[in-house]
């Protein structure tokens, strides 16, 4: 009967191993897929597997814990059989001894017998059981004290136990006492509380806040004109079923011409809907400087990391409105005017620029791009003559010279030090340790490394597994200060310079070790693309003077009845200052006469001269600043 029950809860365990493992193993599965972002099919297989190897680990154990608890019973039995030998005081005295021993069941089993083995030696010889008794009760007073002899009792089986035994506990014993450090360690570090000794969002403020004459501010007039915008009203398209914002509808049409007649008329009304918001954007835009008061999302801890910038879009939006309206104007004849309003963005594009968070500079530089590139669209859509050329030339070359060109990257260096002082502690040394519950209410950038944000385990987990591994607060520092100045040098130089330099814009963070990555994540986190921000610094820069060296070889074109040879012959004649200068080659822009006028264009990435040939895509339509091909700025691609 009793074999029955055992090979019946063998049974049984392999059933439920199998279930289990079937379970978890489906489970696994769909949070593969789930992390992964794959579409993974559950296969029969995998299932067959996990169950196979469930019910073999329960077969397993199963049968492991049915043989140990035969041998108990049976060495129960036995032990029983000793303490049926002896007087009673005599066994109740080794059960209080074998209590106190605390030690391994098998080494209690074994100490119990030798002691009723001890006693029932020195009892064999009584004849009687009062004889017996009194006996026993000597050797008991003999014994001494229980609580002493089972500690002695412990300590000789410890000295007499195997080496590898000896070893094996130890082992367990250091592994417990360091999870155990582990564990304190992670709660102590979980209780950390950072120092917040820098308001970076003000020093954000007060590097673009020069002068504290409010009067000369043109965020406050920027702030009137984005309050006064109306948005694109909506257009249809494809053949009439669908409606679309006028912007949308339009932003792959370069000239008045390609508009339908419903996009002009709501480009016209739309615009004249918005002359308060031009004027007023034209007025920010004659402003000396610019500064906006920034808030973060949280106005009590201002966080740089969490600053909120709703203007951006506003003012792009304004700038596109503005360029069109130019080319209407150009288009109806009135030239000056229309320049007028392109030289009113590139000023307003200025504003963005300097030491302020990068995407303030790209939106700036996208600004300014789209001013130039709409001047080059004009002259090649409208006759205007060598005076109203002349004025914007000069124009457009106080403001290029006023203009910087160099990425500032003095913002985002504080963004990284503001990380560091809101994710570490302090200790007063400059240094301290990441603090797991800092991570997750940072950025989203971090969100996404900390996905379930309903599975509290899971995001205690993951971030405490990420401030494990960080480097401290000094080294994270100036890894941080390292790589920023490193990047500010890299942008005074040319694409050219960097190239015959071999600058490795990665610096060198392709070349760490893996644990060196996992190390220093946050780096590589807020570190952005050096090499493609800088670029975009220069392409403005470019476009900008490949714009002033068109325009002068269209004012020579009309006073001199032919086109320059070169185009010193425009520095000779004063109709140019300086040459315009390919910060891809250090070298004039290539000037060639062709056979309809003339081509303008720099070498581009590759940092060779292709002839002019341009990169097109599928559709046929060139690709702007493309890694292969020339960038032409004259004749305008089309």
């Amino acid at each position: 009967m009793y074999r029955l029950v055992a090979y019946l809860g063998i049974l049984a365990s392999i059933i439920l191993g199998g279930m289990l493992g079937g379970i978890l193993d489906f489970i696994a599965i769909k949070l593969a897929c789930g992390r992964l972002g794959a579409h993974c099919c559950i296969s029969i297989i995998y299932l067959l597997v996990g169950i196979v190897l469930g019910a073999f680990l329960g077969g397993v154990l199963a049968i492991v814990h049915v043989r140990r608890y035969t041998r108990e019973q049976k060495e129960k039995k036995e032990l029983a059989k000793y303490l049926a030998s002896i007087p009673e005081n005599a066994g109740n005295l080794i059960k209080s001894i074998i209590r106190k021993m605390r030690y391994r069941k098998k080494v209690q089993d074994d100490v119990m017998a030798e002691l009723a083995a001890h006693f029932e030696d020195e009892l064999k010889d009584c004849k009687t059981n009062d004889e017996r008794q009194r006996k026993a009760q000597r050797l008991i007073e003999d014994f001494g004290d229980v609580n002493l002899l089972a500690v002695l009792l412990r300590r000789a089986k410890k000295r007499c136990r195997p080496l590898w035994r000896t070893v094996v506990a130890k082992t367990f014993q250091t592994i417990g006492v360091l999870i155990l450090c582990f564990i304190v360690y992670c709660v102590y570090i979980s209780l950390g509380k950072p120092t917040i000794a820098v308001n970076y969002l003000e020093e954000v403020t007060r590097l673009a806040h020069p002068v504290a004459d409010e009067s000369l501010n043109a965020a406050i007039l920027y702030q009137k004109a984005i309050d006064a915008y109306n948005e694109p009203p909506l257009v249809k398209y494809e053949t009439g079923t669908k409606e679309k914002n006028l912007l949308d509808a339009i932003q792959d049409k370069k000239w008045v011409t390609e508009l339908t007649k419903e996009e002009l008329a709501s480009l016209k009304q739309w615009s004249s809907d918005n002359a308060d918001s031009i004027e007023l954007f034209r007025q920010a835009s004659e402003k000396p400087h610019c500064w906006w008061k920034r808030q973060a999302k949280d106005k009590k801890d201002n966080n740089l990391l969490h600053v909120l910038m709703p203007e951006l879009k506003s003012l792009r939006d304004i700038t596109k409105m503005m360029v069109w309206q130019a080319k209407l104007k150009a288009y109806d004849g009135h030239p000056k005017e229309a320049f007028d309003d392109l030289l009113v963005c590139y000023r307003a594009g200025r504003h963005l620029k300097g030491p302020r968070l990068l995407i303030e500079q790209l939106v700036g530089m996208a600004i300014q791009a789209m001013a130039v590139k709409d001047m080059r669209m004009i002259l090649c859509n409208q006759k205007v003559d060598s005076q109203s050329l002349k004025n914007l030339q000069a124009k457009l070359e106080d403001l290029a010279a006023e203009d910087t060109y160099v990425m500032s990257y003095e913002v985002e260096k504080f963004c990284a030090l503001d990380f560091v002082q809101r994710c570490y502690t302090d200790n007063g040394r400059g240094s301290g340790h990441m603090i797991p519950g800092q991570l997750k209410s940072l950025d989203s950038d971090f969100a996404e490394l900390v996905p379930d944000s309903k599975n509290a385990v899971l995001n205690y987990s993951l971030t405490l597994a990420m401030a494990l591994v960080s480097a401290n607060r000094s080294k994270m520092s100036r890894e941080f200060e390292k790589i920023y100045s490193t990047a500010q040098e890299w942008a005074a130089k040319t694409p050219w310079q960097l190239h015959e330099e071999n600058v490795d814009f990665e610096m060198g963070l392709d070349n760490w070790s893996s644990f060196k990555k996992v190390k220093y994540w946050p780096v590589q986190m807020l570190t952005p693309a050096m090499a493609k921000v800088s670029a975009i610094a220069y392409r403005i820069k470019t476009d900008t003077y490949a714009t002033l060296a068109i325009i002068a070889i269209s004012r020579y074109k009309q006073d001199k009845g032919e086109f320059p040879s070169t185009l010193d012959d425009l520095i000779q004649a004063g109709y140019l200052k300086q040459l315009p200068v390919d910060p891809w080659s250090d070298k004039p822009l290539v000037y060639k006469r062709t056979a309809n006028g003339f081509m303008l264009y720099g070498v581009g990435s590759n940092f060779k001269d292709d002839g002019g040939q341009v990169v097109r895509d599928n559709k046929g339509k060139i690709k702007p600043y493309a890694d292969e091909g020339d960038w032409v700025f004259w004749p305008v691609p089309k």
